[in-house]
């Protein structure tokens, strides 16, 4: 909301200082109703238009009657009767003139993704009735009569649509950056075409990364100006590759993707190929661009790293990265169906010597092959279902993996993964990493049950009781393909010895976290058999279970003795002390002490279908079990 919207109008001067200054809002009411055919560098520019065109001579003269008294409002009004009687058509336009540029919007996070997706599924006037109501906070009685005034029919289910729109998605979303016309990144329209230097770091540190368009805008047209060359540098500096020196990452304090050199075939940072995989970036053709969960939609926000191009089974592959996001731009010498041209955008950002350890270049019948970092010495292949086969070493040639084989598509009859052993000026750590459908790789990590790890510290899965513990629980990574998943640790947070000594069972929590930073959990019950499947008993599927800021977690599951009883089983975490078990209307039947924090209680008549369990913390409260798996 603007503080400064009642200013008597006094005639046009009044107006030209209104427009200048609620310029950016006015452009931005345009901006978001302004329908989504095309692109968003015509959208930019006809909302542009549409402001700049709102003080014509006739406009102080036929002012709307109901603005009388508010600049801004005869400015408002005017800028949604222009959208609303499609006056904002390109091709009439005269001003602003752009010549060899295309602007974008910067990007935004899953919230505006969602809320531009369902504007694309408005018409125009709904667009604009839900634009007024959460961009100008104004009255729904207020919409209608500004809708109203333009003449366009079909107000009332208009504002309908828009009030129901407004309840699903927080007005505030539409002051993001995302829906931001006046602070734009540029680049060039003939991008595949110009030739690229190399050697540009000195005019890359000196060029502007975004570019704020001139508030103040002379009302009959738009020249050069200060703000237009600041454009010229930033897009000549973000259209040209930065080569990073081989030996990089040996002098940086931090190792991530900023620092892998260029590698493949030939000039990797000059070639046609990456001037396809950029111009692919920068068009963002539905057929081809293929984002990935929560990612920044747009072009490159920074001047890009190539970190691999050239020639990969049967395909043109090139790797790029913008600080933010990798870009995987894959053209196979003959696209299918299931080959085709794409450009796969991830995000990367808050990348280290772990997450960035390996990628995904290309991905055939004959396996993956992966371009491992460059402090990454050397990479062995295993199989988690059979741990007791050692790890098998994988040729790597400039970086790039031989075909090593995928995990399947389907069942989990095997499930491989990488092991790569980093450099010992780096700490020679081993790393784990399978691949779950993206371009990075998953890494995997193993917490070790409190009796043997007080510390319940998450590490590398490299050893031998790590690879068991794996192996019990590897069927489950499949439920997280195409997640965009960033770690996966496995933490046995109870061991627990089942009744008639009938072994001794394990509990674990998988926590899936995403580049995104939210995650999800399951718990699991591992039987004391060694080759006996790990049962799911809860889910939770966005939340902080099982992570550093959510320690405390109980699980159960319904267990059958050999003589026929039925046991609710419950476990807990190290803060779990005793277990309530309680029926189907919520009221505590029984509550027994929790030695070793689990618990095994005999379920008899009605409490044997009904019967749940509750741990009771070492402060006195409740810890209920995550929602639990169908059929548990």
């Amino acid at each position: 909301m603007l503080d400064d919207r009642d200013r008597p109008a006094g005639g046009r001067e009044d107006l030209e200082a209104a427009l200048v200054l609620h310029y950016s809002r006015l452009v931005r009411i345009a901006y978001l109703a302004l329908p989504p055919e095309g692109d968003r560098h015509g959208r930019v520019l006809a909302a542009h238009a549409i402001a700049q065109r709102t003080l014509p001579g006739r406009l102080v003269r036929r002012s709307p009657k109901r603005a009388d008294g508010d600049s801004y409002a005869i400015l408002r009004q005017a800028v949604v009767a222009a959208v609303l009687r499609r006056r904002w058509w390109p091709r009439s336009l005269h001003q602003p003139y752009v010549w060899g540029l295309r602007f974008f919007p910067l990007g935004g996070g899953s919230q505006e993704l969602a809320v531009d997706a369902a504007l694309r599924g408005l018409n125009v006037t709904a667009r604009m009735a839900y634009v007024l109501l959460a961009l100008e906070d104004l009255g729904a009685d207020e919409v209608a009569a500004l809708l109203a005034d333009t003449g366009v029919r079909g107000v009332p289910a208009a504002l309908e649509t828009a009030q129901r729109l407004l309840a699903e998605h927080p007005a505030d979303v539409l002051e993001s950056s995302e829906f931001d016309p006046c602070t734009l990144r540029t680049r060039p329209t003939d991008l595949s075409r110009r030739r690229r230097q190399v050697r540009v770091a000195t005019a890359v540190g000196g060029a502007a990364l975004a570019v704020v368009l001139a508030v103040v805008i002379g009302v009959g047209g738009s020249g050069p100006s200060g703000a237009e060359a600041a454009a010229g540098a930033a897009n000549a500096a973000a259209r040209t590759p930065v080569q990073v020196d081989g030996a990089a990452w040996q002098q940086s304090p931090r190792l991530d993707f900023g620092v892998w050199p260029a590698r493949g075939d030939g000039d990797a940072t000059s070639s046609t190929a990456v001037g396809q995989a950029l111009d692919a970036w920068t068009t963002q053709r539905p057929d081809v661009y293929k984002p990935g969960p929560d990612v920044a939609d747009g072009p490159p926000l920074q001047p890009v790293h190539v970190l691999w191009s050239g020639h990969l089974d049967g395909a043109t592959v090139v790797l790029l990265f913008d600080s933010t996001r990798l870009a995987r731009y894959t053209q196979p010498d003959a696209p299918t169906n299931d080959d085709p041209v794409r450009l796969d955008v991830v995000r990367a950002d808050d990348s280290d010597q772990t997450s960035a350890g390996a990628v995904v270049l290309r991905s055939t019948a004959a396996g993956d092959r992966w371009l491992v970092a460059p402090w990454v010495d050397t990479v062995g292949v295993r199989d988690l279902r059979t741990p007791a086969v050692a790890t098998t070493p994988a040729a790597v040639s400039d970086g790039v993996t031989a075909a090593v084989p995928a995990p399947p598509a389907s069942g989990c009859g095997s499930w491989p993964l990488i092991q790569l052993h980093a450099a010992p000026a780096v700490g020679g750590q081993t790393v784990a990493m399978t691949d779950l459908g993206g371009v990075t790789g998953t890494n995997l990590l193993y917490t070790a049950p409190p009796k043997i790890d007080p510390a319940q510290a998450p590490r590398e899965v490299a050893t031998v009781d790590t690879y068991g513990a794996e192996s019990r629980v590897a069927c489950g990574l499949s439920a997280l393909r195409g997640q965009d998943v960033k770690q996966v640790d496995t933490w046995v947070f109870a061991q627990q010895p089942l009744p008639e000594s009938q072994g001794l069972a394990s509990w674990v929590c998988v926590r899936a976290d995403q580049w995104s930073g939210s995650g999800s959990a399951t718990s699991e019950f591992l039987p004391p058999a060694v080759a006996a499947p790990a049962t799911a008993t809860g889910s939770e599927s966005d939340g902080r279970s099982c992570s550093a800021l959510g320690q405390n977690v109980v699980a159960q599951a319904r267990w059958r003795a050999p003589d026929g009883k039925t046991y609710l089983l419950v476990a807990g975490s190290r803060h779990v002390v005793k277990v309530s078990v309680v029926d189907g209307a919520g009221a505590v039947r029984q509550t027994v002490a929790a030695p070793e924090h689990t618990a095994a209680v005999i379920l008899t008549g009605a409490a044997a279908a009904t019967g749940s369990g509750v741990g009771v913390l070492d402060t006195g409260g409740q810890l209920r079990p995550m929602d639990p798996q169908q059929g548990q």
